[in-house]
Parts: structure tokens; sequence; C-alpha cells
């Protein structure tokens, strides 16, 4: 079993992940790469990736501000802190959503409906993660304590 911290130091490293990769998908795009100029993904992937990553982080601060950190923490307790994951998911794509109406009045920027559709999309495909993986570790435990009887 795992703890509180260990939890909370793998989401920060799926965090972290995300933002080398959009940092990785930026420098394709200022440097030119042939690649980034054929697909037109290369523009709205940053908040993609964005959506998808960054309630990790909220949740992993969650973590480490509630209960003992090395105390028993199970992968499973995770997808059941209903307030920690609400919390992620309306923080950062609020931000995230904020952020792209703001640029509307900023100069040199530019506001794309691409990128809040993108920024939807990553939200739903961390919302498809913790709905999948609560659902699995609900029937592991309906079987497991299903075999037990």
């Amino acid at each position: 079993m795992a703890s509180r911290r260990s939890v909370a130091g793998w989401l920060t490293v799926v965090f972290i992940l995300g933002q080398l990769a959009i940092l990785g998908i930026k420098e394709l795009r200022e440097q030119g790469s042939p690649l980034a100029q054929q697909y037109a993904f290369f523009g709205y992937a940053p908040n993609l990736v964005a959506a998808a990553t960054l309630p990790w982080l909220v949740l992993a601060v969650a973590l480490k501000r509630g209960g003992p950190l090395d105390g028993p923490y199970a992968w499973r307790d995770l997808w059941h802190e209903g307030r920690a994951l609400c919390a992620g998911l309306l923080l950062s794509t609020g931000g995230l959503l904020a952020w792209e109406f703001i640029q509307r009045s900023r100069p040199n920027r530019t506001f794309d409906w691409q990128d809040i559709w993108a920024t939807m999309g990553g939200t739903g495909l961390c919302m498809a993660v913790i709905v999948s993986a609560r659902l699995f570790t609900m029937c592991r435990a309906n079987s497991s304590s299903s075999t037990r009887a």
C-alpha cells in the first residue's frame, strides 16, 4: 500500500510530464517544424495537454494538505476524493478558459475557438480517466468481496 506522499508525488510527475510536453510542442511550432506546419493540431495541443494534466497538480496539493503524509493510502482511495477531483477540474478548466477569453483584449494575443474546444477535450480526457479508474476500483472491490463470502 502506498502513502499519501507517494501518490501525490506520482501525480506531480504526471503534471510535470504534461508541462514538458507543452514546452516540446511550443518549441516545434516556434522552430517552424514541418510536422507542426502540416498539422493544425499543434496549434491547440498545449491547451489539450494542460487541461488533461493540470488537475493532477491540484489533486496532489490537496492530498498533501489532508491527513498524515506517511499513513497508508491506496490508489483506489484517490478516485473517491470527490471534492479534490472537482476542485482540480474546475480550477484548471476555469483558469484555461478565462485565459483564452482574456486574450481578446490583450495585444499580440489571439483568441481561438479551437483552443477552447481543445481545453474542453482535455478536461473530458481527464474526466474519462477519473470515471474509468473509479469504476475499475469499484468493480475490483465488489469482485474481491464476493469471492471472500
